[in-house]
């Protein structure tokens, strides 16, 4: 007795479903049964792996209990087998089988997109440093298979969750490693950015993106492309949660900087109080003081200590950041310590820097800071003994 073949799947996950039998593609429009529909969602994501009934029965019907859930289930298996044999050109089985309390689609998993995609990013991870070119055409052969999320239509269904998180992930890693490759091994920049551009358009903030693409424009001398890109992350990043760009990502500008001839204070913001580290504040205090012995301006100190010391380091960099942003272009604010801020305002008597710190206060409560775990020091040149024993100490820390 010759046995039938069954009838030749292609299906497509990643993205919206798709279906493809003998060559042939399946309308959505034809499943008119939608658990049906799931019931093959749910097999094709496990290519070959066995399914018992009862966790078939609980994803279709978890609040029926009322009804024949069995029934309704032999009922979805009948319309699946009937909608895929109905759609080839032969008199082929469907691949659906059932043995000992299973079901399973019995494909090679080859025949599954999500599967081929993994595959080929587990291959691009095993020769990326023995064999980059392999590992580079692997790489793009799971770029080109990714359409988008896991079954994006059914983003409401929890088991899809973890597949789309997966995969999502796998998406990211190989997006990296393209570039890296596109860059490191076959100099190809261009390219390189392009890669790069898609990671971003999947995640905005992935900061892994923008350190490649702005070393891309680097290596490709683009420099006003390079500064361009960091310039719209820390934008980015201050207006969505008062944050800065990593060390390792203001580095590559500040080493841009350093090829360019321009001045590192390319990397300030373009608004707000200049942003310093302790040797720049000491270096304007020192300067400061002896403009104010020649002229008798006068120039004041706000030292903003968190008295919450569980969340000190969180909340006192998003004071900074508010703060910054609040000041002028020519004051100065330096994060002097995980929880001490100095703000340095120059030609600003101590009324005025009084009034100022009122002002500064209202603008952090509406922003849902607890002043009340904040304690401010005011220092002025006015007082210059007090100015001095201050800053010995908090610089002697």
């Amino acid at each position: 007795m010759t046995s039938r073949r069954y009838c030749q799947l292609q299906i497509g996950l990643l993205g919206s479903f798709n279906l493809v039998v003998d060559g042939a593609r399946v309308s959505s429009d034809v499943w008119s049964s939608k658990k049906a529909f799931m019931l093959l969602k749910y097999l094709a994501a496990r290519p070959g792996k066995r399914v018992p009934t009862d966790v078939l029965i609980d994803l279709l019907w978890p609040d029926d209990k009322d009804t024949d859930r069995t029934s309704n289930l032999h009922t979805a298996v009948w319309f699946v087998r009937r909608i895929l044999t109905s759609q080839a050109n032969s008199d082929a089985e469907a691949p659906l089988r059932y043995e000992n309390g299973s079901y399973w689609l019995d494909i090679d998993r080859g025949c599954v997109d999500a599967e081929q995609f993994r595959r080929h990013v587990m291959k691009s991870r095993e020769l990326a440093t023995r064999d980059p070119e392999m590992a580079l055409f692997h790489c793009e052969s799971a770029l080109e298979l990714y359409r988008d999320d896991f079954l994006c239509e059914e983003v409401y269904e929890e088991w899809t969750i973890s597949f789309r998180d997966d995969y999502k992930e796998l998406y990211f890693e190989t997006i990296k490693r393209s570039a890296e490759l596109m860059m490191e091994h076959r100099d190809n920049l261009e390219d390189a950015i392009r890669v790069c551009r898609l990671g971003v358009k999947k995640d905005p903030f992935r900061e892994e993106y923008y350190q490649l693409g702005i070393k891309a424009y680097i290596l490709a001398e683009r420099y006003v492309d390079a500064m361009n890109l960091y310039k719209k992350y820390s934008k980015m990043l201050m207006d969505e949660f008062q944050l800065e760009p990593s060390p390792a990502t203001q580095a590559l500008v500040a080493h841009l900087c350093d090829k360019t001839g321009e001045e590192a204070t390319t990397l300030a913001p373009d608004y707000g109080a200049y942003i310093c580290d302790r040797a720049m504040l000491q270096f304007h205090l020192d300067t400061e003081l002896r403009r104010s012995q020649r002229t008798g301006t006068s120039f004041s100190l706000l030292l903003i200590a968190s008295q919450d010391g569980t969340r000190a380091n969180r909340q006192m960099k998003t004071t900074f950041h508010i703060l910054q942003r609040s000041l002028r272009n020519s004051d100065l604010i330096c994060l002097f310590s995980e929880n001490l801020i100095v703000v340095f305002l120059p030609d600003t008597t101590r009324a005025a820097s009084e009034v100022l710190w009122g002002r500064l206060a209202d603008t952090l409560e509406v922003r849902n800071i607890d002043t009340s775990s904040l304690s401010l020091t005011l220092l002025s040149n006015e007082e210059w003994d007090d100015m001095k024993k201050e800053l010995a100490r908090i610089f002697a820390e």
